[in-house]
């Protein structure tokens, strides 16, 4: 989905309901290197950074820029932006280094979550299972199938954000917070010149992390922008490191840590989340909901055993399990057949 200009929009059109499919974020973690090549071609990567990367930057030096105080509009003043369309590290590969100011927010990252944003919408709008996107976040690491984009494994028209103009307006809304987020988090860190993890412990580096999320969410208060489609990048990236506590890799807080973190920063003065031109729409009580379901999802995914089956799910995904979530009736039964000794 082309970003024209991520101007302001209303978010009464993201039902609360959306944050129960995060779940389906949570699975990638990484237990082997990977060739994410097979996601898109350099073509088409080539093409996203020429629509991305202008528009990341309008965000970041002006909308962005407009909220920031005195000494965190200083750290923006010397920040310089990386948007590589040739590096294909990881698909949630979003970083900074303090020493050298730079911010690291890589075309092939921006194109995954952009075309994640687009299948939560698709499915929510027309009623598919979400499991299915549950289970290719799952697959991409766990199993050893060499899996496309998310629209075509999960049968996701290409454009699909031309077709529709719900799925149009949820998809913006989720990659514009989901982005806000992001590139805030990483401000924060050059912010508080944050060492890198190779130079601290597990526990400092947690930390860290939640050092960045706050400074994240206090500047999306004034900018008056809730979180919701931050979280469906926030959940997937925080279950990727190892789950034995004190692991040297383990760099960010458990996902519920952080999950209930946000959840209580939207519950403080919720009404702060609410744009003007939004109150009557989207309301405190709705915010606090929301607080709610996120609090939720991380208590459940606070379960090792429950982590484990979602490991196991994404491993036995097939393509046709992945593709076949819009034909839910046929779809309930195949995935009722394949993973039917798990559900035991």
């Amino acid at each position: 989905m082309p970003m024209s200009g991520l101007k302001k929009v209303p978010m009464s059109g993201v039902k609360n309901r959306l944050t129960l499919i995060l779940v389906a974020m949570l699975l990638a973690l990484q237990v082997q290197a990977r060739d994410y090549r097979t996601l898109y071609s350099a073509e088409e990567l080539q093409r996203a950074n020429g629509i991305y990367s202008a528009n990341i930057e309008a965000v970041l030096f002006e909308d962005i820029a407009q909220y920031l105080l005195g000494g965190e509009l200083e750290t923006l003043q010397r920040v310089t932006l990386l948007q590589p369309p040739d590096r294909w590290k990881d698909p949630f590969e979003f970083s900074a280094s303090a020493d050298a100011g730079l911010m690291l927010i890589p075309t092939l990252s921006v194109k995954f979550l952009d075309d994640l944003a687009i299948a939560i919408a698709w499915f929510e709008r027309f009623g598919c299972n979400k499991e299915s996107l549950f289970d290719y976040v799952a697959a991409l690491d766990f199993s050893d199938r060499k899996l496309p984009a998310p629209l075509p494994a999960l049968k996701v028209p290409n454009q699909a954000y031309k077709l529709d103009d719900y799925v149009d307006d949820v998809s913006q809304k989720i990659l514009k917070s989901a982005l806000a987020f992001i590139l805030l988090h990483e401000l924060g860190h050059l912010h508080h010149r944050h060492r890198g993890y190779d130079q601290i412990s597990a526990k400092q580096a947690q930390a860290q992390e939640a050092e960045a999320d706050q400074f994240a969410m206090r500047v999306l208060r004034r900018m008056r922008l809730p979180p919701l489609g931050a979280t469906v990048w926030f959940s997937a990236v925080s279950m990727r490191d190892p789950l034995v506590p004190g692991s040297p890799r383990q760099t960010h807080p458990l996902t519920s840590n952080r999950l209930q973190a946000i959840a209580a920063q939207l519950r403080t003065r919720p009404g702060d989340f609410i744009e003007p031109a939004n109150r009557g729409k989207l309301t405190p009580e709705g915010i606090i909901a929301a607080a709610d379901e996120i609090e939720r999802i991380g208590n459940f995914l606070a379960d090792p055993d429950f982590r484990s089956f979602l490991r196991e799910r994404g491993r036995r995904a097939t393509p046709e399990l992945l593709s076949g979530a819009c034909t839910p009736e046929q779809h309930n039964q195949q995935w009722l057949e394949r993973f039917k000794d798990l559900a035991q």
